[in-house]
C-alpha cells in the first residue's frame, strides 16, 4: 500500500528503480490479463475476473509510480515556504482514492477465481457442490449466499 511518507526523508535511488520496474511490471500484467480475459472462454462469464482484476494492476501500477516519483514530492514539499501543506496536491489525494478500491477487488477477483476452478473441477467449495461442471441443485442458495456475501464484505471494506 502507499504510504508517502515525507518525515522520512527522501527515498534512495534504489526504492525509486524499485518502484519504478513494479510499475512497468504491474502495466505489462495488466495488459496480459487484459488479452486473456478476452482469449479465454471460461474467463468471458466473470466479469469480475475480466475486467476487475486488469483494473486492481492498473492501480498498483498507479500506486508504484505515485512511490517512484515522491522523491520529487519530497524535494517539492521540502522547498516550500508555505508551511509545507501537503493537502494541496491533488494527484496525492487522488492515489489516496483509488487505492481503497484495491483491496475489495482482490478479494472478489481471488474469490471468483477460486470458485471456477472448484467448478471446472467438479469439486466442492465451501458447501457448493458441482457436478461436471455445474452447481448441483440443492446448492443454489448457498452458492447465491456465499458470492454475495463476498461482494457485501468488499462494499464494506470501501
Amino acid at each position: 500500500m502507499t504510504f508517502i511518507d515525507i518525515t522520512g526523508g527522501r527515498p534512495s535511488g534504489g526504492l525509486i528503480a524499485g518502484y519504478s520496474l513494479l510499475t512497468v511490471y504491474s502495466l505489462a500484467l495488466a495488459v496480459w490479463a487484459v488479452y486473456l480475459g478476452g482469449k479465454r472462454l471460461h474467463y468471458r462469464s466473470f466479469v469480475s475476473v475480466r475486467v476487475l482484476f486488469p483494473l486492481a494492476l492498473l492501480i498498483l501500477a498507479l500506486e508504484n509510480a505515485s512511490l517512484a516519483s515522491s522523491g520529487r514530492l519530497y524535494d517539492n514539499l521540502i522547498s516550500d515556504e508555505a508551511g509545507n501543506n501537503f493537502d494541496h496536491y491533488v494527484f496525492i489525494d487522488f492515489v489516496f482514492v483509488v487505492q481503497t478500491f484495491e483491496v475489495p477487488i482482490l478479494l472478489i477477483v481471488i474469490f471468483e477465481l477460486t470458485y471456477l476452478v472448484h467448478k471446472r473441477r467438479s469439486v466442492n467449495f465451501c458447501g457448493m457442490y458441482f457436478d461436471e461442471g455445474r452447481r448441483v441443485d440443492n446448492t443454489a442458495v448457498m452458492s447465491c449466499m456465499l458470492r454475495n456475501s463476498i461482494r457485501t464484505l468488499a462494499f464494506v471494506l470501501l
